[in-house]
């Protein structure tokens, strides 16, 4: 990094703590049908009437709850015509994710001003999150939640560049592409951290946001900041952006969560062919 990108990247970090610090970050509201069905996914007597009925009350994540179940990754001989229909086909904690998949894109991923850097992330976002279950199947873990841990992991990095207009504007600076990017990395945790006390997330989510780059400072949820941390890496490897340098396959088998996670290599090189089908996943949610 040259002189001129570390103080552009630092000056630009410090802006992002400073709203982060008084809170003014944009944080939208999670939607009342997104709280609701979070709501509903955690109570045992849940069942395909009550979530359906949840996700009609708004009709643009109703939509595309039903534009997502009949996609390429879901579909099924017939398409399914009713919420309902596609909730028993699918299962409840399915829809479940793709309502919470479809609420999070509409609210924080849609600043006109970094549609190429948020469509980068919310790629890397839903890939994650496949892997993040995926991950947890195999090692026989409840994969109830896992999914919304590994989609949400890097939250605050959309926080960051929904706020990204406010910031450059009140330090007035001329910004490369990797100074920027640079800064997200340094404030993303605190971002994240912050949204999820403002969108009262489930502490299993909140931990995987703080922890996922540092699993050992996971105080309750060490398995999944682990599982998340793993995820993370597989999906940049899998679909490199410019968000990170891709770690390579060498790298990935020696990664350090790898041994807590009693994961083998002929585990990870299976996790690594389910690409063609994380990338349906992933289509099927754009």
């Amino acid at each position: 990094m040259n002189g001129a990108m570390e103080t552009a990247t630092s000056d630009l970090s410090r802006v992002f703590a400073r709203l982060i610090a008084d809170r003014k970050l944009e944080l939208p509201p999670l939607p009342a049908t997104a709280a609701e069905v979070m709501s509903l996914c955690q109570q045992e007597a849940t069942d395909a009437a009550k979530l359906s009925a949840v996700i009609h009350r708004d009709q643009t994540i109703a939509s595309n709850v039903l534009r997502v179940a009949n996609s390429a990754a879901y579909a099924g001989p017939v398409a399914c015509s009713s919420l309902q229909q596609a909730v028993s086909r699918l299962g409840l904690q399915l829809i479940t994710e793709i309502a919470m998949a479809v609420s999070v894109r509409g609210r924080m991923f849609a600043n006109p001003a970094c549609k190429e850097l948020l469509g980068f992330l919310w790629k890397h976002s839903v890939i994650t999150g496949f892997y993040t279950k995926e991950i947890a199947r195999l090692r026989r873990r409840n994969v109830e939640i896992a999914f919304l841990c590994g989609l949400l992991h890097d939250v605050g990095k959309a926080c960051l560049l929904n706020s990204v207009d406010k910031a450059i504007g009140k330090a007035d600076m001329a910004l490369s592409m990797d100074a920027l990017l640079a800064a997200l990395e340094h404030q993303h945790i605190a971002a994240g951290g912050l949204l999820a006390k403002e969108w009262k997330l489930p502490d299993q989510i909140a931990e995987a946001i703080l922890c996922h780059h540092d699993p050992a400072t996971a105080t309750r949820f060490a398995d999944m900041a682990m599982t998340v941390a793993l995820a993370d890496q597989l999906a940049h490897h899998v679909v490199p952006t410019r968000l990170a340098v891709p770690p390579t396959e060498e790298q990935l088998l020696q990664h350090p969560v790898l041994v807590g996670l009693n994961i083998y290599p002929d585990q990870l090189d299976g996790l690594l062919k389910m690409k063609e089908r994380a990338l349906l996943v992933t289509e099927g949610m754009a």
